[in-house]
């Protein structure tokens, strides 16, 4: 993230007067030619003025937005597909070309309940570890479409991904204006963690589950906010954490805000996802717990563990017992691993203290409370990918305004994000 290098944006404090709106985000940079950096003007009342004052996204930006994901993916694909002339590659699926290795690991689980349904085996991996809303929308777009349950999932994983991109765009020009929203989505999708946004995997969906609860949190519409947040939380576990950044968004907006039922009507939908999914689970196995069970099988240690920052300085102290994470038969250089996913953890506790302080107090809550579980959990096993759907910490980046740092942040982005893609490809890394 590499995001304590950026000096960060000068912010005032809202007024906390009784009945006081919150007053805009005030930025140093000079004004943004593309669109205005301070999109947001003083004493503007956020909620219901908000959504009837934001201008919607011009056909232009939507059509140059699908532009950039078609360009992202275009690479990604040519990418896989050079690899698979060279040798080594590993695709778990045929049929489908290259874009066989896009359904590789958990991705099985994912088709395997779309076939079969939920299954539990006591003492076992079973396919209850993973949450429902992902398969259940690939079993209804294979239904729909031709081509089979892989392209289904990948359908579903892009078009989440494309909405997604839009809702992050539009929340971060409402303070900064559309040049940092740009460059906010660049960081995103160059992040090596992002390559699991073109995959059979959740975090495209969780993603836009995410931003779409917070960008309607931001302006008052917290039915929506809820709905968005119960589609995040039916899809990955550390989203129920997400009703914490909604109330400190509540908070922000002031008393007349916070006084009103709607709001926490909002907030309360936004955990029923993924409680309803545990309700399931008592109702069909006779104990949620299953679930949890289930989890340690792929050795999801509890909050007592040793927190996964401090496995990189055991390893710096010469406890080698800190890389049984990181099995040899799967992972070719687990060193390297340990440090970059413990290092990534610290930049992005990082970033999550500076937008809660000089940002906006709910980026940086959403980050560090979804943060919190993975970063406790004393195992580092697919860290990247949930550092991935933290996507106000990118707002950091953007905001940096040295070209030089951000062409150079973006070339380590982009070595890293080809090294991780490569070494999936090869199946010598899960992520």
């Amino acid at each position: 993230m590499c995001a304590d290098r950026a000096r960060p944006p000068v912010v005032r404090r809202p007024s906390r007067g009784a009945g006081a709106a919150p007053r805009a985000v005030a930025v140093a940079p000079p004004p943004d030619r593309a669109g205005g950096e301070a999109a947001v003007s003083r004493g503007r009342r956020w909620g219901a003025a908000r959504a009837s004052t934001e201008a919607p996204l011009p056909r232009r930006t939507l059509a140059a937005i699908l532009g950039l994901l078609v360009a992202w993916r275009a690479a990604i694909a040519l990418f896989s597909a050079l690899a698979a002339r060279q040798g080594g590659f590993a695709p778990c699926y045929s049929g489908v070309g290259f874009l066989g290795h896009s359904a590789c690991w958990d991705s099985a689980w994912y088709l395997r309940i779309v076939a079969e349904g939920y299954t539990y085996t006591p003492g076992a991996a079973s396919s209850i570890a993973f949450f429902p809303l992902f398969p259940l929308l690939i079993g209804l777009f294979d239904r729909l479409l031709p081509g089979g349950d892989v392209l289904a999932g990948l359908v579903v994983v892009h078009l989440a991904l494309a909405g997604a991109a839009v809702y992050i765009y539009r929340i971060v020009r409402l303070d900064f204006g559309d040049r940092v929203a740009w460059r906010t989505l660049w960081f995103l999708l160059l992040f090596p963690g992002a390559i699991f946004f073109s995959f059979v995997y959740t975090e495209s969906l969780a993603l836009l589950g995410l931003a779409g609860a917070l960008y309607h949190a931001r302006r008052g519409e917290w039915l929506r906010a809820g709905l968005w947040g119960a589609a995040a939380g039916a899809t990955k576990l550390t989203a129920l954490m997400l009703p914490l950044p909604l109330i400190a968004e509540l908070l922000a907006q002031g008393p007349v805000a916070w006084r009103r039922p709607r709001p926490w009507l909002g907030i309360a939908l936004a955990p029923l996802g993924g409680l309803a999914y545990f309700a399931y689970l008592q109702a069909r196995f006779g104990d949620f717990r299953v679930f949890f069970e289930t989890q340690a099988q792929w050795e999801r240690h509890g909050p007592g563990a040793t927190p996964v920052f401090l496995l990189g300085l055991r390893w710096l102290g010469g406890d080698r017992s800190a890389l049984d994470f990181y099995p040899g038969g799967i992972t070719s250089v687990p060193d390297f691993f340990l440090l970059l996913d413990t290092s990534l953890l610290l930049l992005f506790v990082t970033a999550g203290i500076v937008l809660w302080w000089r940002v906006r107090a709910s980026y940086g809550v959403l980050v560090l409370a979804l943060l919190a579980p993975p970063a406790l959990s004393g195992n580092p096993q697919s860290l990247t990918r949930y550092l991935a759907i933290l996507f106000p910490a990118f707002i950091l980046l953007a905001l940096i305004e040295s070209r030089p740092a951000r062409y150079a942040l973006s070339l380590v982005s982009l070595l890293g994000f080809a090294f991780l893609l490569r070494m999936f490809l090869r199946a010598l890394w899960a992520g």
